[in-house]
């Protein structure tokens, strides 16, 4: 017989196994000391490192303010010797006779503007002027708004921007001013050119520089990725941005500015990102200069200080962790050892006893006790499994009962040998056939299973019984897959289902009807349907394995199917119960499944 033997314990027994796997999230006594030893190293260890850090962190801005303050002298240095520069092609010009006099007699441009413009051009080369990379243009305007020039670009922008220059401008400007134009390229240093003799104003020098040029000529004196800020009324230039800075965002900058004509600390936001400002004021041409460090940088630099420190500490942590949980391991391994067991008791392992524990006093007596215990219930779960296999040998005894109901070989034997007496054959195969059937009933109370062989056979004494009333209404048909005649399966399990199709599905039929009968082998189990075109089901009934009283359903209480799914259940677990699907009047197909099994496993 095969039957799921499933281990079973006592209520009590499975409430204590539960509510130990319910307290598995209570704390443990290795990870309490592992934890304890571990957090007592940690916290002084990163006390210490804090307090490095912070003492590190203090000395390094203090380091890092002093080189911002040096490289910000350094910018303020580089831009007032490039004003310098610039303006001193004010006194160059002024100095040379030629271009004096072309602006006294207020010449228009001819071949004497020819002259003076070779010879302006000669005076700026020998003078280097002309080699400074960031000078693009010098124009010189006299009263007349004549001009001439010198320049590296000659395009028509150029002249453009600088004559719009010259007319929104044309008013005396005694010192060298600053000015710009929206979206352009350039700078322009303007100054008037005022006459030696009489202190009139004889004309005006602009010059044209390369807004990129002049910032990267800046920039070599501050660190990489820093950022120089100029700014005044009329001029807003950034070092850093490839000119994708909107107003916006230059207004917010300045905001946040502080003024002043001394070096000044202060944070400040640019474009989303933080940084260190340093700011001064170059009074002589009224403009700001701010230099801006990104705080990024900053704490970046401070990380690379500080990481040496950082990776000793994480060393020192992993390496006290580790010994730590070694020095735990080796206090707490009696314990271990004993949770080790008691998990082994809880998935029902009692045959086990405890052992190991010998070396601790403590631990010893625990052992014997439980070891005591488990010997008790050990012998207290066998009882239980023994008397559950009697209670579903009982049970299924008791359903095969209910289904085959016993009757006399005797009086059967005596109709066989009256037909064949009278030469009445019909007679004498319908008493053999049920002669069979009932001789299977009696084998079936000790036997569970039979071969499909023989399960067949029972099938066809039923069979030619129901031909004898129903004479040529119904065809049987079988369809069974070779080599499974020894193959075993519950008993009276096909002649359970052949019966209820002609009981229930068949019989009601007015006209014929067919029964297909189909075992066949898929994978490791055997399917085995019956298929019929009766009636079929106007509900589909189900059924409770549990359930001990018969339910009716359309009419019928199909015991014969409830006791036959109730024994699928208990001989081979819930994976076997029967299977229903139905078309009324169409179709109806009753299957299930057993395990393939050529072993016997008769009791």
């Amino acid at each position: 017989m095969t039957i799921n033997k499933e281990k079973t314990n006592n209520v009590n027994i499975t409430e204590i196994t539960k509510a130990g796997k319910a307290h598995t999230h209570r704390k443990k006594i290795k990870t309490q000391v592992t934890t304890l030893i571990t957090i007592t190293i940690v916290v002084a260890l990163l006390v210490s490192g804090i307090l490095l850090s912070y003492k590190t962190a203090k000395e390094f801005t203090k380091s890092y303010q002093e080189q911002m303050l040096q490289e910000g002298r350094s910018t303020i240095d580089a831009i007032s010797n490039n004003i310098d520069t610039i303006d001193s092609v004010y006194r160059i010009l002024t100095l040379n006779d030629s271009v004096y006099k072309w602006l006294g007699k207020n010449y228009e441009y001819d071949a004497n503007s020819s002259v003076v413009l070779k010879q302006m051009t000669s005076v700026l080369i020998m003078n280097n002027i002309w080699e400074k990379s960031y000078i693009n243009s010098i124009y010189v305007y006299n009263n007349q708004g004549s001009q001439i020039h010198v320049s590296k670009d000659e395009s028509v922008l150029s002249t453009t921007e600088t004559t719009t220059i010259y007319r929104t401008y044309n008013e005396e400007t005694p010192t060298l001013t600053i000015r710009s134009l929206d979206n352009s390229n350039c700078l322009y240093f303007i100054r008037s050119i005022y006459s030696s003799d009489s202190g009139e104003i004889l004309g005006t020098v602009i010059i044209s520089i390369d807004k990129k040029e002049w910032l990267a000529d800046l920039t070599q004196s501050i660190s990489n990725g820093w950022h120089i800020f100029l700014y005044n009324k009329d001029v807003e230039l950034i070092s850093g941005t490839d000119g994708n800075t909107t107003k916006h965002e230059m207004n917010a900058l300045k905001n946040s500015i502080i003024k002043n004509s001394d070096w000044v600390f202060f944070d400040t936001t640019f474009k989303d990102n933080s940084y260190l400002a340093l700011s001064n004021n170059i009074e002589k041409m009224e403009l700001n200069t701010v230099v801006m460090a990104p705080k990024a940088q900053i704490s970046k630099q401070l990380f690379n200080v500080l990481l040496p420190y950082i990776v000793v500490i994480i060393l020192i942590i992993v390496a006290v962790t580790i010994i730590a949980f070694l020095f735990s391991r080796v206090i707490t391994r009696p314990i271990t050892v004993m949770k080790g067991y008691v998990d082994r008791i809880a998935d029902g392992n009692y045959s086990e006893h405890i052992s190991s524990l010998d070396d601790y006093e403590e631990f010893y007596s625990l052992q014997l006790s439980v070891n005591n215990m488990l010997s008790e219930i050990h012998s207290y779960h066998d009882d239980i499994l023994e008397q559950n296999m009697l209670l579903k040998d009982a049970e299924i005894r008791a359903l095969q009962s209910q289904i085959n109901p016993h009757f006399l070989f005797n009086v059967l034997n005596t109709m066989a040998w009256k037909a064949q007496m009278s030469d009445n054959n019909e007679i004498y195969s319908m008493a053999i056939a049920l002669g069979e059937l009932l001789k299977a009933t009696v084998i079936s109370r000790d036997n569970f299973e039979a071969t499909v062989e023989d399960e067949l056979s029972y099938v066809r004494f039923y069979n030619y019984l129901q031909k004898m009333r129903f004479e040529d209404k119904i065809q049987v048909f079988f369809d069974i897959e070779p080599n499974l005649d020894k193959c075993h399966i519950p008993i009276f399990s096909i002649q359970t289902l052949v019966e209820n199709a002609y009981v229930h599905g068949l019989e009601p039929k007015e006209t014929s009807g067919t029964l297909t009968i189909s075992i066949k082998k898929i994978s490791d189990n055997v399917c085995i349907s019956v298929v019929d075109d009766g009636v079929g089901f106007t509900k589909i009934p189900t059924f409770d394995t549990n359930e001990t009283q018969d339910v009716q359903v359309g009419g019928h209480t199909h015991v014969g199917l409830k006791n036959l799914n109730r024994r699928l259940f208990l001989m081979y677990g819930g994976n076997s119960s029967l299977h229903i699907e139905s078309i009324p009047m169409e179709k109806t197909t009753i299957s299930f499944m057993v395990p393939f099994n050529f072993e016997d496993t008769t009791l």
